[in-house]
């Protein structure tokens, strides 16, 4: 990872006076061969040379623990844990921005993800740093820094809320503001900051931009209020037209659903707004320094929707998935653009606007359909980055966000994305240098889930915070109602606690390092689940109930009564009756025990509790909960879309590798699915599968050691040397 490199450049800002500061600078270069800038913002920012934008990025920085904070509340009691920080800086090539003479530079900060009033986890106010550099055609380098030779005023947005929304008003802006020769006369300096404690990194994850673009489509109009549908529940903003002349208000509300009547459904519009007040000249107005998530807009105001902006980080999809089951087609299309919508500033996102927090237990259970499924590589780098700054040095506890937020979650299912992410990682691209990196933090992991240990059972979490075993279970029909969850937290905690250490058990041969204590440790915890949650009488654990067998099975445990009862309990109810982490289990364990019937009748089911359930009623996204309340744009039960090019067309790596140096072929499904089609990306190159009642058709790239499975059917196979 390269250190970014500002020179002497000063941290810079406005001080507390402005939601969202303009900060300017001229100045002179001539015969400049090439020059790059550093740019170090803590807030969002818009950069400007000459009027022009410096990228097509937005929302930057990236998100990460930025520096130390002030001090916050945390479940009754002041935060004191340890973490570690780092700061992202984008370096962009400029040369075309500049002329050989005056130029300007301009800034827009805005709060982003640095000042966060609505949850009390603020930093501060905005500041930044920049550093240009410039080579000249004699070779001699010059250097134009940020200094308290810069100037600043109050911008255009008056109030800013990265959930909420923004209060905008043009009334005193002028556009010329980043030309050279611009009168400042008006403007005060800024203030030099102290430099933040961080460590600074030169970009090299994805940043968000524009991806495609929707058009909408008018509902109703009535008493000035009208409504549009875009389609689908989206990430992004309207943009809007403001004719010449025109000076009044704009208002916007965003929204997932609508009402009987037509109208914004008020539950689902979780104060997302843009307000804006025009200045008479003709622009095109939008949300500046946050987006939305919605599939219905509502306006106020004489100004025309002429384009809605898809929004997200720039990951693109990589693979491709269709079958005869029109209730797959829906998932693999409901989960892209669900995951899509929730990567932003470089995290995997819980929901793209309620939150939009980085949890650590949705994280890592989606990681390997988004990393299967999407050109997700430098992203999840990133991310496995967050969730190592996030971990507490002292005890090894791992936060249910990263980077840290106060939330809920749980220590198993959400601090077991230390061990889970990383490997998956390493499985996908094989970056052995992450596993060793990381493997000290992962023991450290382990010590804080032995220090919340009673009799063998992972019992606690941090005193006065939530400790979750699965969520989102069918009988959760309040929101945040954890009486709903029968299945102990203790036993779905030891689970991954004992799951985790399975895998640093192979981490550990991968990177020829032992502690010597895991077999046994994992021998007592399994003992203990055996002890405490086993009937001999029934061969179940827990009761059965909400996936008691499934995490069971998973280890090992139990008898063959324990296998044969969950299957025959899927068989016959015919749906999930699981919260996110066992409904993934669940179907992946049918899957590999030779029950594949039973697993597709669970993705495919029509129940109320069901994927179909959700796109009968026309959703385009994966929901929070089972029953449809509140969020309507949650990844998490669609990790089991990992599950389509795995079991349905077949793809899996054969155990003990990874970037598919070795793959076995062998669909799940024939019988009940006649015909499929599809392709993943991997390190490798493509990877395809077709087949049909007679035929199957796979492709891979040379060096892909390869076995084909498929009955009765014809093989047709193509080796390509093409690599990625």
């Amino acid at each position: 990872m390269q250190n970014a490199n500002l020179q002497n450049a000063k941290w810079v800002s406005a001080n507390k006076e402005y939601c969202s500061p303009l900060l300017r600078k001229e100045f002179e270069l001539h015969d400049i061969e090439k020059a790059t800038i550093t740019i170090a913002v803590l807030g969002f920012f818009e950069g400007y040379i000459n009027g022009k934008s410096i990228s097509e990025d937005m929302f930057l920085p990236l998100y990460t623990d930025f520096h130390k904070r002030p001090p916050i509340d945390y479940c009754g009691h002041m935060f004191e844990e340890e973490l570690a920080y780092r700061l992202y800086c984008p370096v962009y090539d400029i040369t075309h921005l500049l002329s050989d003479g005056i130029n300007t530079i301009g800034f827009i900060l805005a709060p982003g993800r640095y000042e966060r009033p609505h949850d009390k986890c603020g930093y501060g106010y905005v500041k930044m740093a920049f550093c240009i550099e410039a080579l000249h055609k004699d070779g001699t380098k010059e250097y134009i820094v940020s200094d308290e030779d810069m100037k600043r005023r109050e911008g255009f947005v008056k109030k800013c809320d990265i959930l909420n929304g923004e209060t905008i008003d043009f009334t005193a802006y002028d556009d010329n503001w980043t030309m050279a020769g611009f009168d400042t006369s008006k403007w005060q300096p800024v203030f030099v900051e102290e430099t933040p404690d961080t460590r600074l990194f030169v970009q090299d994850c994805p940043a968000d931009r524009v991806i495609r673009h929707n058009k909408c489509t008018l509902v109703t109009e009535k008493d000035g209020v009208r409504i549009y549908d875009v389609g689908e529940i989206m990430s992004g903003y309207p943009i809007f037209a403001v004719k010449e002349g025109y000076k009044g208000e704009i208002n916007i509300r965003y929204c997932e659903l609508l009402n009987e009547d037509g109208r914004l459904n008020e539950d689902n519009i979780y104060l997302q707004h843009t307000d804006i007040m025009t200045d008479g000249k003709q622009r095109l107005v939008h949300s500046r320094f946050t987006w939305m998530c919605f599939r219905y807009f509502e306006v106020r105001g004489e100004v025309e929707p002429v384009d809605c902006v898809v929004i997200h980080s720039d990951i693109a999809v990589s693979s491709a998935f269709s079958c005869d089951d029109e209730i797959l087609n829906w998932l693999y299309d409901a989960y892209i653009r669900t995951q899509l919508a929730n990567m932003h500033c470089g995290i995997p996102s819980d929901c793209p606007h309620i939150e939009r927090k980085g949890y650590t237990g949705d994280g890592q259970l989606t990681c390997k359909a988004a990393m299967t499924l999407l050109d997700a590589q430098k992203f999840y780098k990133k991310w496995i980055y967050d969730i190592s700054d996030c971990q507490d040095r002292k005890t090894g506890h791992v936060q249910y966000t990263a980077p840290f937020l106060t939330a809920g979650g749980g220590p198993g299912g959400w601090g077991g994305a230390i061990v889970f992410v990383p490997f998956e990682y390493y499985r996908q691209y094989k970056d052995v240098s992450i596993l060793k990196e990381l493997y000290p933090q992962m023991l450290r992991y382990f010590d804080f889930m032995e220090a919340h240990s009673e009799n063998e059972l992972v019992t606690s979490d941090i005193e006065g915070c939530w400790c979750l075993g699965d969520w989102c279970v069918p009988e959760q029909l309040i929101l945040n109602e954890k009486d709903g969850i029968k299945i102990p937290p203790a036993y779905v905690n030891t689970y991954f606690y004992i799951k985790a250490m399975q895998i640093v058990l192979k981490i550990e041969e991968i990177i020829g390092e032992q502690t010597g204590y895991l077999n046994e440790r994992i021998e007592r915890k399994k003992a203990a689940l055996v002890r405490n949650y086993f009937d001999n009488e029934t061969g179940n654990f827990c009761e059965n109930l909400q996936g008691g067998n499934v995490f069971a099975v998973d280890l090992g445990i139990g008898d063959q009564r324990t296998l044969s009862n969950m299957v025959e309990h899927y068989r016959k109810i015919g749906h999930y009756d699981t919260g996110i982490f066992g409904t993934y289990i669940v179907t992946h364990l049918l899957f590999e025990k030779g029950f594949a019937d039973v697993a597709r009748s669970l993705l495919t089911s029509k129940d109320v509790v069901s994927f179909y359930n959700q796109k009968n009623t026309g959703a385009t996204t994966i929901l929070e909960n089972w029953n449809g309340v509140r969020s309507q744009c949650h990844p998490m039960f669609g990790a089991v879309s990992d599950c389509l090019p795995e079991y349905i067309l077949g793809i899996r790596q054969q155990e003990d590798t990874a970037a598919y140096e070795s793959v076995i072929v062998e669909p799940k499904c024939m019988e009940q699915i006649p015909s499929a089609a599809g392709y993943i990306t991997t390190v490798k190159g493509e990877i395809s599968v077709k087949y049909n009642e007679k035929e199957i058709y796979v492709s891979v790239p040379d060096e892909v050691k390869l076995e084909v499975k498929a009955g009765n059917r014809c093989v047709f196979l193509e080796k390509r040397g093409i690599s990625k």
